[in-house]
């Protein structure tokens, strides 16, 4: 893979498409220092950014969070949404946008920064985030060490860049123990999500969730309810002890980037995904909603 800071093409930087190479922040950014950062990621279908309505309400959503405002309205990001994918020629891929305090001062409080915002995008291949096998297999997780931390100790409600730290430890650890990932507990010991990903399970033929106390709102997240909903399969949103997990029949991850992705394993509890009715109907779904077949006004 291409490091992302080698590729060629153009990124929307601070209201105008540039050079990927000149896509450029200093050392010495409030950003980098004090995670000042706040990131969307939105999925491209056939040509066409999927739910960037929704991506980009969240990112001022999270900018409010972490104290900051936008420079850029919701129709600028649209149209730089639009002009990156356009510029690229992405069929099928991924767009990042991110939102950062600048470098006019490198201490903790930051009231007259500058904020600066950006969006790129690129392919996706097959299989980039889950081959094929481990979609017909599941994907194995593990329990990570750390926990998300309650909302009375941490802005969790902002996609901020700080908040993934946890993440990024935890999925590390589960990798190098043999595992494709970490689900997260929070404060009080129950489910809260994986490092990257909300978390469903399936229980004769209910849906189970954890509530987003702990969590962002997630997008595909309120996809999977409404396409339950709409399917007629019962779901149900609250606490979910450690122990929910080898009362379920099943599981899945949902997000932007993993979109459905079965679990076979949490620790040493093995799910069928052969006989889970519930889990083929939200992927059906799923599939009907991104490929424009399903009016999304109807959600």
């Amino acid at each position: 893979m291409i490091p992302f800071d080698q590729r060629t093409g153009k990124i929307w930087y601070d209201g105008a498409l540039v050079d990927w190479a000149d896509a450029k922040l200093h050392v010495l950014t409030h950003g980098l220092h004090y995670a000042s950062s706040i990131f969307e990621g939105i999925r491209v279908y056939r040509g066409r950014p999927f739910l960037p309505a929704e991506h980009i309400a969240r990112l001022g959503a999270s900018a409010r969070i972490l104290d900051f405002d936008l420079e850029y309205g919701a129709d600028e990001l649209h149209e730089a949404t639009r002009a990156v994918v356009a510029e690229a020629g992405i069929t099928e891929g991924y767009v990042r946008m991110n939102a950062w305090r600048g470098s006019e001062i490198i201490q903790t409080a930051a009231l007259r920064t500058s904020v600066h915002t950006s969006v790129a995008a690129w392919e996706l291949p097959e299989g980039y985030y889950a081959a094929t096998d481990a979609l017909e297999k599941g994907i194995s997780l593990v329990i990570g060490r750390y926990r998300r931390p309650s909302p009375e100790y941490a802005p969790v409600k902002s996609k901020a860049a700080g908040n993934y730290m946890i993440g990024t430890v935890s999925k590390n650890e589960a990798l190098r123990a043999g595992f494709d990932d970490a689900l997260l507990l929070d404060d009080r010991g129950n489910f809260v999500e994986a490092t990257g990903a909300h978390l469903f399970f399936t229980r004769n033929g209910v849906l189970h969730t954890p509530t987003t106390r702990c969590t962002i709102e997630g997008i595909t997240r309120a996809c999977v309810l409404a396409i339950a909903e709409r399917a007629g399969i019962d779901c149900v949103v609250g606490d979910l002890p450690l122990a929910f997990a080898g009362e379920a029949d099943g599981a899945f991850l949902c997000g932007t980037a993993c979109e459905i992705l079965p679990v076979g394993r949490i620790g040493d509890h093995y799910y069928d995904l052969g006989g889970n009715d519930v889990l083929r109907g939200i992927v059906a779904g799923y599939r009907e909603l991104v490929e424009g077949r399903v009016d999304m006004s109807t959600r």
